[in-house]
Parts: structure tokens; C-alpha cells; sequence
């Protein structure tokens, strides 16, 4: 091997003859890695070993195949085959020298711990703790965690009994995790718990069971074959899983932020997978690619997943596609683990030289710039520094291109050349030799034969500019084989503020507050990556056209461009088009891909800014697009889009996420476990009478729950309906805008995921708050209603009370309407509802008022409070499903109606107009004094005249005129 023999630590089974000479099949570390526990199949029998601190491996202890019967309670006549059968493998080792050892039993449970020691079984009592167990982990400060059937986690602690013999107690259970399919414990006492739906790992604190980080899974891998690795410093998760088109996809994630790292996917099958190393850890992975009979092994970069071009460790770790699967090597951490039958060795992999070498290559130790804060922030300093210490900045003017090499992969070529006052600085790529594209970079001149410009190649390969303008970073764009921007910074200050400055103080104060705007945010963990960008409009399509800089700054840049508009007056309309299209493209490929992660980071950057997008210019219609392109969601390879026996309704919400605690098992649950063992026991002794009794369970089951088919869809409105997490107690009357609540087109509502959306508010919280409302309103009303209707029986003082109550609630309602009003006056004030609940809510308050004072009100003012206090009460009904649909039915009838009714009014009022006109009266009358003119619309001559008939039959000549009124020519007005 690469390193030296002295390093190698070799294990002599000749005395004490451990496993009685045969092959050592499994081994396991402690968590402090100082203690090994070994395991021979084929003899039964477990060996532990001490790791010195000078790498030697001392000999403990034993136990043989018949102790170990003893221990475990099997009859001393069993055979070693029978044995095999039951004991088969080591699940872990604690610090104090106790195993857990894995048999094919259910009772009590699935597993034994054993004491190397003194040779002893430890029990372990817990209600519920019976039958398969998921996990059980020996943790970092002593603790033993494992998961039992009912996804519960039990937490043991060592104690000392009398006799002096370690025993664990259960010192806390907690409740099972809903919507759990497959938990994780780590040694360092963190909590993974995988839901399948949605595809996302939940990170929880054991000790102080605070939900700490998600992560969102790709929705390509598969579940039950998900692998998950930490890092030693507990600040990377790496994750590895198949997936539905027979690849192996690996992911890292930031611990700290929960940002997907790096990504990378490989054809061959998941073998060995875990961090390696020691400071500079990297991720090994290596498998099986069976198509082409080959066995591959990876050194992978944490950040990037790339591996180098050559395999470091081929001569320690070479297996071939015939012997992985007995291959007598493995890397653990910083341990090389080899086991050549009883004889087992361990070496230093951080001694060794290949790995020395490799550590070496400075391309594979960092990712992406826009993450690496520390490098970028110390070079910052360092040109700080030079400033306190009055270095001459100023780069002397020469023909010659200056050249910084990146090893032997490409070569930056920076070319300046003096322009009037400034230098004109052309930066290239050489790649293979050829030299590539360019960007221009202005540098001011302190002086005839000088100009002010630092520049530095990171670790990664990426080049820094410092200069009077700000800051640049640049990349090497490989599909193009071009430079390209990736960061660029300034502080802006007003023009004429700055116009008078030195370029080497401008050099200064764009460092400064860099630097300032770093310190200030990195030690909250504000920033997991570089402050926003500053955008130079120039190279603007660079930073477009990055992906990177999109999901991490998709949001800045809308906001910058719009400002930039307004401050310059310059059209931006097609750059935030192409950047809005840009993410749109970026996120769907995402999607398609089944990378859920950064599907959301990328849709949420048009999210964020839907609101201010929507004010620069309503003619891009931004959220109608953003809808549209998200509308019926599902991921191609998502095998559990499609639902058969589905019991959810419509635009229902499937699942939802976990609380914001694991909450500790309460004396209910205690009682739950009792009856689900008592449960278990009567199925197992008496099955005859346990189906008997589930029999009305299993009726009432099948009759109640009516499955259909369903198909699963995801709508990403993250930050689309959310509110800021600084509060304010302005917010009690005046509550900032989201997109949501912006929605002013009713075009909006006909897409399923606003529905969707509404249906999951509703059903969370949102009828527990109308809910609220309409009870408070029902006791304003009963108040009132009670002295409107029956007050002879009811006596003043509880009227006045009641009247009194009726002005309280009547203000807390008048709150709710002002806060509505508060936040959208326009909107308020043109709809009839408000217009009707303000009456209704201040007309019986007012008459209260008058009631109190007047102790006697007119029947018309009563009557008129209560008819609006009960139309409001009936209004209430319409926000429920099996009421709403007949006010719909009511007020569509309405709305179709109401036109016909405009054209019939128009209809009669014509010919009501044209009859005024035909019959109105042409001449001057008067009802008190009678006249009689041609004109026959004159009342006068409508109405009845009479003569006197005698009793002998004689007409009089005297006429008898009755006196017209208002009723006797309706058009004479």
C-alpha cells in the first residue's frame, strides 16, 4: 500500500485464538471510533477490540458460540446451523462495550443487547417496545435511540443499579411522527424521518426536539433504497438512492441551510457509500455497473460530486465486478479496514500518500464561488489590509498580457489597454490552447502610466476583479469555452457624491461595505452565499443565462431591473421578459427531471416577485403566466401520481407537514399501548372472537369510506401566499399584500391551483376564524333580538345589559370591517356586501345607543335593525358547500336576469314616455276652479258629469261637474 508498515495495525487470532480461527464476516465501531466489535458467522462468536491512542489494537474481550446461547436464552442442545439461523448480524457498539445484535425473533423484540464485559444480557423496559424494531443507534453522549413498530423513538440512558451492573432506563418516548415512511438516527443524536408524500426529510434535535432543517428530496429516487451519510463535522448530509431509470442520483445537502449543494448521478449500483478522511473529507461512492460487468469506485468533491480524472486510491481500495461482494478492504472515515480471513488490519487513510496527493489538487476542494463566502471575504481583507498599511496599489501599464494559470486545465489571459483616462482591461480563457471570448472590465487610472485593478484565481478556478467599479467574478462557461459572469458587486452611492474619489478610495469603499454587509449577516446565518448581487447592465445576459445566479438571485435581479428603469428611464421590458422566461425554463426542466429542490428554488424567484412585477406593467400579465405554466403538475417518473383507492376529495391537500416539536408519549398513550398488546395477544390466542368484535369496525369501514381514482399534483406557490415573518402589531389593522391577496381578476380563481390553494386555508384555519366571527355576530344578534322581540318580559336591567353587550360586539365587528377597508379602500367601498354588512352591523348598534337614551323607539327603526340583522345572519351560510351553491344559483339567476330587466325597464319606460306625451294635458288647469277648453286630456273634461232626473222622468238643463283629482289624468304632471 501507499503508506507505511509502521501504520498498519495487525491483528494476530493465534492467541487468543479469537472466532476459533474462522473468517471475521462484520465488524462495528463505537461512536468515538476508540472500540471495535467483530463477528464470525460461521464460529458465533463476537470479539471486541480496544483502539489505543497510538494505533494499537489491544485485545478485550470474548464471547463464543455458547455463551452466547446462555446469554440469549436458547437451549444449550441447539445446533451452530439453528443458531445461525437466529443470530446474524452486529448493529452497532456503544463506548461502554455493549452490542446490539441482530436475531430473527419478535418477542420480546427483533434484537439482544449484550455486555462484552461481563458477559450479560440488558433488558430493556418500555411500553410498547415489542416486535420488529426499525433503528437502534448507540448516540454520541451515551444514549441508546430506537425506533419501534409504531415509528415511537425510545431514548435509554446507562444507570447503575446496586449490584453495580450498567443497565439502561428509558428516559423519554416520543409520539409517533405522522406521515412517516422510513426513519434515520444518527450517532450524533439527529432525527431523519422520509416522508414519501411529499418527498422531503425532516432533521430533528433528540435532545432538544426542536425541528431543525428539511430537506426536499428528488422524486425519481427510490424510497427504500435511500442511503444517508453525515460528515464528521455534522455540517454536510449526503444522500444516495436508485432510481426509476436505474441510476444511482447522490445529493448533498447543506446541514445549516438546506440547500442542496451538489447533485450528480452515476450508472453504476449503490455498493459502498460514506465520507472519507479526515479534515478535508470527500464522499466515496463505488458500485457494480452490471451491463457492462464492471465494478467503478469515485473520490467525489462534497461540493461539486465531480470525481478526478483518475482514481486516487486504486492501490487501496480496487475491487472487481467478480470479487466486490467479498472484497476484503473498506474505507471508514479515516480507517482502511482490511480482513484476510481471522487476521484483520487498520490503517491511517490520512497517511497514506495516493490520499496525501490528492488533497493536493486544489480545482477539487471547493464548489461554486457563490457559496464559498469564506475565500471571497478573506481576499476582501487582504486588499483591506494592504490599504491600512499604504501598499501601492497602482498596476504599472504593459503590453504584455498577464497570464494566471489553473493548473493544467485553462489559463486566464488579462490584457489592458489605456483608454483616455481609463484602462480598458479584456479578460479571455485559454483552453487547450486556444485562446476564448471576452469580457471588458473599466479600471480607472491613478496617474499617466498606471491604473488601479486586483485580481486573484480562487481555489475553484474562478477569477475575483477588484476595481473602481466594484467587484467581478468570472467563470469559465465549459459548454461555450467562454468567460462568463457570475458576481458582480458595488456600493452605490449617489454620482455626485463619489465624483471627487481617488479610484483606489473607490477600491475602498466598495470593499468596506462588502466586508460590512458579511460580517453583519454571516454570524446569523443570513447568508448561506454571497450577498445579493449588484447588477452591471452590461453583462447582464451572463448572469441570465447562469443558472446558478438565477435560483440563488432570480429575485434581486427583478427588483434591480425595475429600479433601474425607473431611475434611468430605460426600458428593461424585454431583459426581465427574457429573465422571467429564463426561470420559467430553468424550473421546468427541473421539474421534468424530477428535482422538486430546485425546481421550487427557481419558481419561487417569480413568486417573491409577482407583486412588484405586477406594478411595473400589467401588460406582461405575469401572474397569468406563472399560473398557466404551473397548472397540472406532476413529475413524469412520480410512479404514485396515480391514486386507485383513494379516499381524498377533490383539490384536496394529501399531506401535511410534521409539527414544529416531537412532543413526549402522555399517559393516553400508555393506555393506547395496553389496549393495542391486549389487542394483540386476543388475534394471536383467540382469532375466532377478534374478528367477531371488528366486525361492526370493518361494516362501518367499507360503508363509509368510498375510494376513486386520484392523480396527485403539486402546486409550488411558496412565498405566493405567505407574509413576512417580522410582525408587526400594525398588522392587527392593516395587513400587507401577497400575491394571493392581490388577485383582483376573477379569471384568476378558475385555475386548480388557486382553488386548491383556497381549499387547504379553509380547511387548516380558515373556517375556525369565520367560524370565530359568525358565533361573536350570533351573540351580537341574540342580544338585540332578545329586548327587540319579548322586552315586556324581560326586565330594564337585563336590557340594558343587553343593549350594552349588542354596542360592544357591534365595535368588534366594526374592527373586522375596518381592517378590510384598511387594506383595500377601493375595493371596499365598491361592494354592495360591505355596503350591507356595515348597515347591518351599525344600524342595531346605533338604534342600542338611541334605546339606551330614549328608552322608547318607533317600530319602523326596530323593525328595519332586525330584518338586517337576520339577512346578514342568513348570508353567513353561503361560505359553506351544501348552503353556498343555492346563493350562487340565487345570485347567477340574478346576474342573468338583470340584463333582461334593464332592456324590459327601457321598453316600458318608452312607452310609459310616448303615453305621457300622447296624454298630458296642452292647456293651462286648475282642480279649484273648473275649465272647459278643446283640449281633451284637460281633467276637467274627463271627468263625470250628472243631471238631476225628476220622478216623473223630466231631465234637467242643470248639470252636476265631479271634481277631479290626481287619479283622474295620471300623465298630467
Amino acid at each position: 500500500m501507499g503508506s507505511s508498515r509502521s501504520e498498519e495495525l495487525l491483528i494476530e487470532v493465534d492467541a487468543p485464538h479469537p472466532h476459533g480461527g474462522k473468517k471475521i464476516s462484520d465488524y462495528v465501531f463505537s461512536p468515538n471510533m476508540q472500540y471495535i466489535v467483530t463477528w464470525s458467522r460461521e464460529d458465533q462468536s463476537i470479539v471486541g477490540w480496544t483502539i489505543t491512542k497510538d494505533l494499537q489494537l489491544k485485545y478485550d474481550n470474548s464471547i463464543n458460540s455458547e455463551e452466547l446461547k446462555k446469554i440469549i436464552g436458547l437451549k444449550p442442545n441447539i445446533t451452530k446451523f439453528e443458531l445461525k439461523a437466529i443470530a446474524y448480524r452486529l448493529k452497532g457498539v456503544s463506548d461502554c462495550k455493549q452490542v446490539i445484535l441482530d436475531l430473527a425473533r419478535s418477542d420480546p423484540y427483533d434484537f439482544e443487547i449484550i455486555d462484552i464485559t461481563t458477559k450479560s444480557r440488558q433488558v430493556l423496559n418500555a411500553p410498547g417496545l415489542k416486535g420488529h424494531m426499525y433503528l437502534s443507534t448507540f448516540l454520541d453522549n451515551g444514549d441508546l435511540a430506537i425506533s419501534g413498530r409504531r415509528k415511537c423513538i425510545y431514548i435509554f440512558s446507562k444507570s447503575k443499579s446496586n449490584n453495580n451492573n450498567k443497565q439502561w432506563t428509558c428516559k423519554s418516548i416520543f409520539n409517533e411522527l405522522k406521515n412517516c415512511d422510513q426513519l434515520f438516527i444518527f450517532k450524533n443524536g439527529k432525527l431523519l424521518s422520509l416522508s414519501e408524500m411529499p418527498y422531503v426529510i425532516m432533521q430533528w434535535n433528540l435532545e432538544t426536539r426542536e425541528l431543525e432543517m428539511q430537506y426536499i428530496l428528488n422524486w425519481n429516487i427510490i424510497m427504500y433504497t435511500l442511503g444517508m451519510k453525515m460528515n464528521n463535522d455534522n455540517t454536510l448530509l449526503a444522500i444516495a438512492s436508485y432510481t426509476l431509470n436505474d441510476e444511482t442520483l447522490i445529493y448533498v445537502y447543506s446541514t445549516e441551510s438546506g440547500i442542496a449543494v451538489a447533485n450528480n448521478s452515476f450508472k453504476e449500483t449503490l455498493h459502498n457509500f460514506c465520507f472519507i478522511g479526515s479534515k478535508e473529507e470527500q464522499l466515496h461512492f463505488s458500485g457494480p455497473r452490471h451491463n457492462k460487468k464492471s465494478y467503478n469506485s469515485y473520490i467525489l468533491n462534497p461540493y461539486t460530486l465531480k470525481p478526478p480524472k483518475a482514481y486516487v486510491l486504486h492501490d487501496i481500495y480496487s475491487p472487481t465486478y467478480e470479487n466486490y461482494e467479498d472484497y476484503p478492504i473498506n474505507i471508514i472515515s479515516d480507517f482502511i479496514i482490511t480482513i484476510e480471513n481471522s487476521n484483520l488490519s487498520i490503517q491511517r487513510l490520512s497517511h497514506n500518500k495516493s490520499w496525501q496527493n490528492h488533497l493536493q489538487y486544489k480545482e477539487h476542494h471547493v464548489g461554486s464561488t457563490l457559496f464559498n463566502i469564506k475565500e471571497v471575504n478573506q481576499i476582501i481583507l487582504d486588499t483591506l489590509e494592504k490599504f491600512k498599511s499604504n501598499q501601492n496599489l497602482t498596476q504599472k501599464y504593459s503590453d504584455k498580457p498577464k497570464q494566471l494559470p489553473y493548473g493544467n486545465l485553462y489559463t486566464w489571459i488579462i490584457e489592458t489597454v489605456p483608454r483616455g483616462n481609463e484602462y480598458k482591461t479584456t479578460l479571455k480563457a485559454s483552453i487547450d490552447g486556444k485562446s476564448n471570448g471576452m469580457r471588458d472590465i473599466w479600471a480607472s487610472a491613478d496617474n499617466d502610466n498606471g491604473y488601479t485593478l486586483e485580481s486573484e484565481v480562487l481555489k475553484n478556478g474562478d477569477i475575483i476583479f477588484i476595481c473602481s467599479d466594484g467587484i467581478y467574478i468570472f467563470a469559465i462557461n465549459f459548454k461555450e469555452k467562454t468567460p462568463s459572469l457570475i458576481y458582480s458587486w458595488k456600493d452605490e452611492k449617489d454620482k455626485f457624491e463619489v465624483e471627487t474619489e481617488t479610484p483606489q478610495e473607490s477600491i475602498k469603499r466598495h470593499l468596506t461595505s462588502f466586508n460590512s454587509l458579511i460580517e453583519e449577516n454571516i454570524n446569523s446565518l443570513k447568508f448561506k452565499f454571497l450577498p445579493p448581487p449588484i447588477i452591471d447592465m452590461f453583462m447582464i445576459n451572463d448572469l441570465i443565462n447562469n443558472e446558478l445566479t438565477v435560483k440563488l438571485y432570480g429575485k434581486d435581479m427583478f427588483s434591480q431591473l425595475i429600479q433601474y428603469e425607473n431611475k434611468f428611464k430605460y426600458s428593461m421590458k424585454s431583459v426581465i421578459q427574457d429573465l422571467l422566461d429564463k426561470c420559467f425554463e430553468y424550473s421546468l426542466t427541473k421539474f421534468r427531471g424530477g428535482d422538486i429542490y430546485n425546481f421550487i428554488l427557481f419558481i419561487s424567484q417569480v413568486t417573491s416577485t409577482l407583486i412588484i412585477l405586477e406594478k411595473y406593467n400589467k401588460n406582461l400579465r405575469v401572474t397569468e403566466k406563472f399560473l398557466s405554466k404551473i397548472n397540472l403538475l406532476v413529475p413524469d417518473n412520480y410512479y404514485k401520481a396515480v391514486d386507485n383507492d383513494s379516499s381524498l376529495f377533490h383539490l384536496q391537500h394529501c399531506e401535511i407537514y410534521y409539527p414544529s416539536t416531537l412532543s413526549v408519549i402522555s399517559s393516553l398513550n400508555y393506555l393506547l399501548f395496553w389496549i393495542s398488546e391486549k389487542c394483540d395477544s386476543l388475534k394471536k390466542n383467540y382469532p375466532r372472537i377478534y374478528n367477531i368484535l371488528t366486525i361492526p369496525y370493518s361494516y362501518y369501514s367499507s360503508s363509509t369510506i368510498y375510494s376513486q381514482k386520484t392523480v396527485k399534483l403539486i402546486f409550488p406557490l411558496l412565498n405566493f401566499a405567505t407574509y413576512s415573518e417580522d410582525y408587526s402589531f400594525l398588522e392587527i389593522f392593516y395587513l400587507y399584500d401577497n400575491a394571493f391577496t392581490l388577485l383582483s381578476t376573477p379569471d384568476y380563481y378558475k385555475w386548480w391551483n388557486i382553488k386548491a390553494l383556497i381549499n387547504f386555508k379553509w380547511n387548516t384555519y380558515g373556517r375556525r376564524y369565520y367560524f370565530m366571527i359568525w358565533a361573536i355576530y350570533l351573540i351580537f344578534m341574540c342580544c338585540f333580538l332578545i329586548v327587540a322581540t319579548i322586552s315586556e318580559n324581560v326586565s330594564l336591567n337585563y336590557q340594558v345589559i343587553l343593549l350594552k353587550a349588542t354596542i360592544f360586539l357591534g365595535f368588534v365587528h366594526l374592527i373586522f370591517e375596518a381592517r378590510q377597508c384598511a387594506h383595500n379602500f377601493v375595493n371596499y367601498i365598491t361592494s354592495p356586501w360591505n355596503w350591507f354588512d356595515l348597515a347591518a352591523i351599525l344600524f342595531p348598534t346605533i338604534t342600542s345607543f338611541i334605546w339606551l337614551y330614549y328608552k322608547i323607539l318607533p317600530t319602523w327603526i326596530i323593525t328595519i335593525a332586525v330584518f338586517l340583522l337576520e339577512i346578514k345572519f342568513l348570508l353567513y351560510f353561503r361560505a359553506l358547500k351544501y348552503f353556498g351553491k343555492y346563493f350562487a344559483i340565487m345570485i347567477g339567476v340574478a346576474q342573468q336576469v338583470f340584463s333582461f330587466l334593464i332592456i324590459l325597464g327601457i321598453i316600458v319606460l318608452a312607452f310609459a314616455h310616448s303615453l305621457h306625451i300622447l296624454l298630458r294635458p296642452t292647456s293651462e288647469y286648475s282642480y279649484n276652479q273648473p275649465s272647459y277648453t278643446d283640449d281633451i286630456n284637460n281633467p276637467w273634461n274627463l271627468v263625470s258629469t250628472y243631471k238631476f232626473i225628476s220622478s216623473n222622468g223630466t231631465i234637467g238643463d242643470s248639470l252636476f261637474i265631479e271634481t277631479p283629482d290626481d287619479n283622474t289624468n295620471l300623465f298630467a304632471w
